[in-house]
Parts: structure tokens; C-alpha cells; sequence
């Protein structure tokens, strides 16, 4: 006996019920999100409309129903009477709630199809084969997911304030995103490199990982060597498999397929090769993106794995992000920094006039320009200045020209 996917009877009375009591959009709006409800074209079509109709304030009215579908050259006015002559329920949530298990199993069906699809085609590999489905699954688990959110009694719950990494040195929040911004050559990489020093040394059973995919591991090691050295007084052994850095070609985060946008299915890969590292950073961002950087909504949905990866998995992610051309402010979308908890911009140390202080070229100035946790109690200020570079005492400062 075949599996049923679908119930004619059921999704006519939920439409039903929406047609005769339009409020009921607003009450169950929540329940309502699923794109994939109900399973009939026709169905998708009156219901999108009974939507569009109520958000623009428009009586759900058959004429008017009718009236919408056939601007977008739909015509389904016997479907819509067959509708309209069916009993509307007194509640609905346990018909959205039967609707939502066929969508469901039709969507796991489709992703059975096309695991054997691709199983069967000898040209995909099985890593990617493994890849294709992990992402499948997960996406299926976003858009469908039993309870919409978690919800708690404010006395109930265990009141803590915002922990950092790195409080005393270059405060960063734990479990979420932060952004560090300026332009080329300022020291960023330089900086990163320190800040993973001071984490380690911080948190002992720490673990960072750096995708530095602009340099060469060999200048990010002699980089290190330098720090550790000149700056913190310490051996690089010391940080023995610690901190781990790759300049491995980068991964696009996002891919674009036709009008819209993917996650690429080696995120989840990359989610699960992170596992062991707390603190992750990625330089430069736009390296990772792969949509338009000055599209917002492609900014927010990329920030948004993002952001849920390291809330979810207690991680402390920093994007190093390029400035726009003669600031320190990032660059793109506004929806970067939007998304983000903290964000730091680093500049030279200026005498009063605003001009390079050429004394103190081994100093940056770094300022806080967001701060929704509260970074700034314990730098001390929005503005601080630190040590990227070691010291040289010549005149020429040759080695630093070329960072």
C-alpha cells in the first residue's frame, strides 16, 4: 500500500476556514510559513493569495480572489468554489498540523530520490555524494522544524552577563560573530596572530584555528615567531597544536543559482572540521562570501550561519573584513556589520595634527565602533592602542613595508 502524501479534503477546509475567517492568518500566522503546505498547484496559488490580499488589507472575497489569480494568468475559479462549499473547521491548528507531517514526508521522500539519483551517477564522488545529503538534511531541518522557538519565564532564567576571550588584552564576545576592519597593510593579520597568542595563553585548554587565505603559511609562522618572541617573551613551542593556521584556496560560503542564492554543502563539512576550535578566524571575509557584497539580504543570510553556528556550538568567530578605499569603515553591504555584535577598526597612531606618528610605528590604534555586549567596560574606553608589530630601533623600518 502506497504512502499518502497528501489530502485533497483537508487542505480545502484549512483554505476554507481562511476565506470565511481571515483573522485566523494573523492568530496562526506562525503556523502558517511552511511554502510547501499544501500540495496541489491550486491550492499554493488561492492560498498565496488569501496572504497577499490580507497583508494589503483587501477582503479575502471570492470576486476578489478570482480577480488576483487571473492578473497573474492563473485560473482557478472551480477549484475555488469546490473550496468555498466545503465546512470551514472551528480550529484549524490540528489541520496545519496533519498538512505539515505530508509536507514533511514529501520532502524527505525527495531527498531519498535524490540521494539514489546520485548515488547512481558515476560521476559524483562520494565525499560529495555525503556533502549533497548532510546539507539536505540540515536544510530540512531548518524549514522544518516542529517547534518554532524556545520560549521562558524571565524569572526563570539563569541570569549571566557576556563572557569574553581575551578580556584583558582585546576583548571579543563568546558565542557569536565579530568583525575587525581596515584597510590593506594596517597589521590585521599581525594582529589576529597576537590575539590568538593571548587566548591560548589565556584559556590553556583553548584550541583557534586561522583561515589566513591571503598569506603564505610560511610568513603567517615567521609572523608568530616574532610576536611570540619580541612581544610576548615566550617560545612559539609553547602553542604546540594550539593554534593551527591554513592559506588553503577558501570555500564560497554562498553560491548563486539562477536568481537566488545556496549554501554550498561543504559548509556543513567545514562546520564539522571546526568542531575542535573555539575561536575561528577568517580573513579575509569577502574570501568566504561568493554572492553580491553589496547585496544586504545575501549579507544577512551568509551572517546568519554564522551567527548560528557559534551561538549553537559556543563558538568566537572574528572576520577580518576589508575597509572601503582611504577609511577604516568595512566595506559592502551594511548588513555585515548590522549582524555582528562588535567590531573593532585599526589605524595608525597620529601625532595632534592627524599626521602618522613615525615614532611609534610598531603601535595601532584600535577603536570600537560597535559594541552591543559591553567590550568597552572592560577595555577601558572605545579607544585603545596596542602592540602589533615588535619594536625595531632603526630608522628604516624595512621588514614592516611589506605587511
Amino acid at each position: 500500500m502506497g504512502q499518502q502524501l497528501y489530502d485533497i479534503q483537508i487542505e480545502r477546509t484549512l483554505l476554507s476556514s481562511l476565506i470565511f475567517e481571515p483573522q485566523l492568518v494573523e492568530i496562526h500566522f506562525h503556523l502558517l510559513t511552511t511554502n510547501d503546505l499544501f500540495f496541489h498547484t491550486s491550492h499554493q496559488a488561492i492560498f498565496k493569495t488569501i496572504l497577499a490580499l490580507y497583508n494589503e488589507g483587501i477582503p479575502v472575497e471570492e470576486t476578489l480572489i478570482n480577480s488576483y489569480l487571473t492578473k497573474n494568468g492563473e485560473n482557478y475559479e472551480a477549484e475555488l468554489l469546490e473550496i468555498l462549499m466545503t465546512n470551514p473547521a472551528a480550529s484549524i491548528q490540528a489541520y496545519v498540523k496533519e498538512l505539515k507531517n505530508f509536507s514533511e514526508k514529501r520532502t524527505l521522500i525527495g531527498i531519498i530520490n535524490e540521494f539514489n539519483r546520485d548515488l547512481y551517477n558515476e560521476s559524483i564522488e562520494a565525499e560529495t555524494l555525503l556533502s549533497r545529503t548532510l546539507a539536505r538534511l540540515e536544510e530540512f531541518g531548518q524549514t522544518h522544524r516542529v517547534n518554532l522557538l524556545e520560549m521562558h519565564d524571565i524569572t526563570a532564567v539563569m541570569r549571566e552577563e557576556s563572557e569574553f576571550i581575551c578580556k584583558g588584552w582585546l576583548p571579543f564576545p563568546k558565542k557569536t560573530v565579530s568583525l575587525i576592519s581596515a584597510p590593506g597593510g594596517s597589521g590585521k593579520s599581525w594582529l589576529v596572530m597576537q590575539l590568538m597568542m593571548h587566548h591560548a595563553i589565556e584559556s590553556p585548554r583553548s584550541k583557534s584555528f586561522a583561515w589566513l587565505s591571503e598569506d603564505p603559511t610560511g610568513l603567517s609562522a615567521f609572523r608568530a615567531e616574532k610576536i611570540a618572541h619580541a612581544i610576548l617573551g615566550r617560545d612559539l613551542k609553547e602553542f604546540l597544536n594550539r593554534i593551527v593556521i591554513s592559506d588553503s584556496p577558501t570555500i564560497q560560503i554562498l553560491e548563486e543559482r539562477g536568481r537566488g542564492i545556496e549554501v554550498n554543502p561543504y559548509f556543513y563539512d567545514f562546520k564539522k572540521t571546526l568542531f575542535p576550535y573555539d575561536l575561528i578566524i577568517l580573513d579575509p571575509l569577502i574570501a568566504f562570501f561568493g554572492a553580491d557584497e553589496n547585496n544586504n539580504a545575501h549579507a544577512r543570510k551568509f551572517m546568519q550561519l554564522f551567527t548560528e553556528w557559534a551561538a549553537k556550538e559556543n563558538k568566537t568567530v572574528v572576520f577580518i573584513h576589508h575597509s572601503t578605499k582611504n577609511t577604516t569603515q568595512a566595506r559592502g553591504a551594511s548588513a555585515f556589520t548590522d549582524a555582528v555584535r562588535l567590531v573593532y577598526e585599526i589605524s595608525p597612531v597620529t601625532n595632534k595634527d592627524g599626521t602618522p606618528d613615525e615614532t611609534r610605528p610598531h603601535l595601532r590604534k584600535i577603536t570600537l565602533t560597535k559594541d552591543n555586549y559591553g567590550a568597552s567596560k572592560a577595555l577601558g574606553g572605545k579607544q585603545i592602542i596596542r602592540q602589533i608589530f615588535p619594536e625595531v630601533k632603526t630608522e628604516i623600518h624595512s621588514f614592516m613595508k611589506d605587511f
